[in-house]
């Protein structure tokens, strides 16, 4: 065992008021995320270019990629170096919600479509700070053997605040809308943050060796000393890019494979499916997990599930087939969530680069989300249709499955 495993060995189980707490912090920030990208920036889009909404919507939202590409691991870095009397994580949590609740009132009195982009350029980078500052948390925080439960409630509010914001947005619309997100944010976060003391930062903690032979901060753990990292990122984003392929086009797999007749009221059966799938097992799937103090076989598991749903949706054309596979999937990506988080927090290369090195691996959920439309496009046209998009999906998944056990130094 390293020092790193051994200090997170020796702390104190944190409580389930701690964990409903980091929850609501959560639920909160992702609420913020969900409302305005399920439909209130593209309403706007639409109200102003009727004609060229795609093309307009695509540019806000590839630009914004971009922005959370760079954010996302500069804002990890930016807090592991932070030091302060309220700790390292606290003061981004805090400075990174204001910021993104600032954007969303931007956002909800846009006169015009440049304020637009600028207002969700200015939320992706700061939403990206206090997103990144909770996600580092739980490997400052938590006890190893509660990383499965801890970060099943991670999967778990995830997918609640997704129908949480879809239904903000839906109930209250444009400027009222981007409002209400604000004021969830704020709320949740101010709750958490009112009862959190950030542990104390030991300076005596050493860098990885690659840095330390260097002399200089390494902008990367190096893949040959910490091996078990680099292939916990590829599975993450083999089998991120294969779930978010099988979901890229399913409005219009629903209308013209499966002939059904209402296909936006299918597209939200669906979802509900899905996300009652993950609710239930994000929760028992991490604390299963460290009940038995495992990680892969659970990650290698649920990756395979994804996979078996898209073999599903590639060779049916039977709705209530479609509504098993949506129910696989959900089950399956809410195992997945949760103990690939808790998978993450074991292979940190380091204890003073926690927060970017959580950074650098959500760029194996941003990369595939930037992706997934070029990939679906080119699978669609040279693949056979959505029997060849589902199966590369199913494919992508699969391999994910096999080569998380690669990685050594977890069980």
């Amino acid at each position: 065992m390293t020092a790193t495993t051994h200090e997170t060995e020796a702390r104190p189980h944190v409580s389930a008021g701690w964990m409903t707490r980091f929850g609501l912090l959560y639920l909160g920030q992702n609420v913020a995320w969900a409302g305005p990208s399920a439909l209130l920036v593209a309403n706007q889009v639409a109200g102003w270019y009727p004609e060229s909404k795609e093309t307009r919507l695509a540019v806000v939202m590839a630009l914004g990629g971009v922005i959370s590409m760079v954010a996302t691991p500069l804002a990890g870095a930016v807090s592991d170096r932070t030091r302060s009397r309220f700790g390292r994580r606290a003061p981004w949590i805090l400075l990174g919600a204001l910021g993104a609740a600032v954007s969303l009132v931007v956002l909800g009195f846009a006169p015009d479509y440049a304020v637009l982009v600028a207002g969700w350029l200015a939320f992706q980078a700061t939403i990206a700070f206090t997103i990144n500052a909770a996600q580092a948390v739980p490997p400052d925080t938590v006890p190893r053997l509660q990383y499965g439960v801890v970060s099943g409630v991670m999967g778990l509010t995830y997918t609640l605040a997704i129908v949480v914001g879809t239904a903000i947005a839906t109930a209250f619309g444009g400027r009222t809308a981007y409002l209400v997100c604000a004021l969830v944010l704020l709320v949740l976060v101010a709750q958490f943050l009112v009862a959190f003391r950030d542990p104390p930062v030991t300076e005596r903690r050493v860098r990885d060796s690659a840095t330390a032979g260097s002399g200089r901060a390494a902008l990367v753990p190096s893949p040959r000393e910490h091996p078990d990292f680099a292939w916990v990122f590829v599975t993450r984003l083999l089998v991120t890019l294969g779930n978010t392929i099988a979901l890229f086009y399913l409005l219009y797999f629903l209308r013209d494979r499966v002939k059904v007749a209402d296909p936006d009221a299918g597209v939200l059966t669906l979802t509900v499916v899905y996300a009652v799938a993950v609710v239930i097992t994000a929760v028992v799937g991490g604390r299963w997990s460290d009940r038995v103090d495992r990680r892969r076989i659970f990650v290698a598991g649920s990756s395979l599930g994804v996979a078996v749903a898209a073999g599903i949706m590639a060779f049916t054309l039977s709705w209530s087939v479609v509504v098993v596979a949506a129910l696989v999937l959900g089950a399956s990506w809410g195992v997945y969530m949760a103990v690939d988080q808790a998978l993450i927090n074991e292979v940190l290369p380091s204890a003073s680069d926690r927060g970017r090195d959580i950074g650098l691996m959500n760029l194996a959920v941003v990369g595939p989300n930037a992706l997934a439309p070029v990939i679906a496009a080119l699978a669609l046209n040279s693949l056979g249709g959505y029997t060849g998009l589902y199966l590369l999906s199913g494919g992508l998944s699969l391999l994910g499955a096999v080569l998380v056990f690669r990685v050594r130094s977890v069980r």
